[in-house]
């Protein structure tokens, strides 16, 4: 099965802009980013953008187990 990329890339930044904007996050060697200079990667489909969508994924994936140990 095949994801479409555009419904990822929304669906990140859906995530991402539900988050206070001035809020800061490391991207693995990448550096530091705002929330929306990740949104505007993701967007522009760099390998940053690509790295933060592969995070959010796994987050996602994760989050059925995280609510079930609470």
């Amino acid at each position: 099965m095949e994801i479409d990329v555009n419904y990822l890339k929304n669906l990140v930044k859906a995530r991402l802009l539900a988050m206070p904007p001035d809020i800061s996050f490391s991207v693995g060697n990448f550096g530091d980013y705002t929330r929306n200079e990740l949104i505007e990667q993701v967007e522009q489909g760099t390998e940053i953008g690509k790295a933060t969508i592969d995070m959010q994924l796994a987050f996602i994936r994760k989050m059925p187990g995280i609510l079930n140990t609470q």
